[in-house]
């Protein structure tokens, strides 16, 4: 068996594990948001390792065939789904009308402070969208260039035979969400004062940023070895670099949410907010991969 279908099997096997022993009555009362953070990974990576297998093994058995296309086109079409439901998250922020409607949604499940962000008769009001400036712009082109990033790099990898590419950069920076956060609450301000970026993510620290990263790193480096053919040295850098661009596209995304008043993006993903949330981290190192990829790989 191939050693990146046998990486989504293993990974599949101890994320449903992971649920299903905090679907426990009594730890689910405990860890309600662990739980649910749980079930929302559960679900976006049945729907990922479902498109990436299926595509997989159709692109082994029937090659370049025209009955193959419609399954291998399963993965890009994922990514143009979750293209087109940020897009939407983004433009939901424009308009002060969709902005209140969320911010109440938000505030209804304890995600967001009861004080008001928006004027009381901002439903009402004549303006109906904000000013864009820089920012917004510049989340919107980073967005739309990691769309189109994942679907060269999916077309890239499907081409050189090397499918555990894809699998490596998009977990590599899971990894880095992980160790930051496990990090940051292990070791948070008990080295430095201050946070990372206080104005704009007050409980990122320092610390979570520097080891955490180099965890990350670390882990994702092995993956690295089981599922591409890089030598371990290429491993590590390319696993370091997203790392560190995650923490700058993490950043990217809570600048966003701050000049807009939001916690979160969206509801659809509980535990983790919307598809924005979730895929901050990819924001910048995706791009800059694909680019070295394509020229150098």
């Amino acid at each position: 068996m191939a050693s990146d279908i046998m990486f989504v099997i293993a990974l599949m096997i101890i994320v449903s594990l992971a649920w299903s022993v905090l679907a426990v009555p009594r730890l689910r009362k405990r860890l309600p948001k662990i739980y649910l953070i749980a079930r929302s990974w559960w679900l976006m990576l049945a729907a990922l390792c479902t498109c990436y297998v299926i595509a997989k093994i159709t692109n082994d058995t029937q090659g370049s065939h025209l009955q193959a296309y419609p399954y291998q086109w399963l993965l890009i079409l994922f990514f143009i789904l979750i293209g087109l439901r940020g897009s939407y998250e983004i433009k939901r922020l424009w308009c002060l009308r969709s902005k209140a409607v969320l911010i109440h949604k938000l505030q209804a499940q304890s995600l967001q402070p009861s004080t008001p962000l928006l004027p009381k008769n901002s439903l009402n009001s004549t303006q109906h969208y904000t000013r864009l400036n820089y920012l917004d712009l510049l989340l919107s082109v980073t967005f739309l260039s990691l769309i189109i990033s994942l679907i060269v790099l999916q077309q890239l990898t499907w081409q050189r035979q090397q499918y555990g590419v894809l699998l490596f950069v998009l977990f590599a920076s899971q990894f880095n969400d992980i160790a930051q956060y496990l990090c940051g609450r292990l070791l948070g301000r008990k080295l430095f004062k201050r946070g990372l970026a206080p104005t704009i993510s007050p409980n990122k620290s320092i610390e979570g940023a520097i080891f955490g990263s180099l965890v990350a790193a670390m882990l994702a480096a092995v993956l690295g070895l089981w599922l591409t053919p890089f030598d371990w040295w290429i491993c590590l850098l390319a696993a370091y670099g997203l790392a560190v661009s995650g923490i700058f596209g993490d950043l990217l995304e809570s600048a966003f949410k701050r000049q807009h008043g939001v916690k979160d993006t969206g509801t659809m993903l509980a535990g983790h907010g919307g598809v924005l949330d979730r895929i901050d981290s990819l924001l910048i190192g995706v791009p800059a991969f694909t680019l070295l990829y394509w020229l150098f790989g």
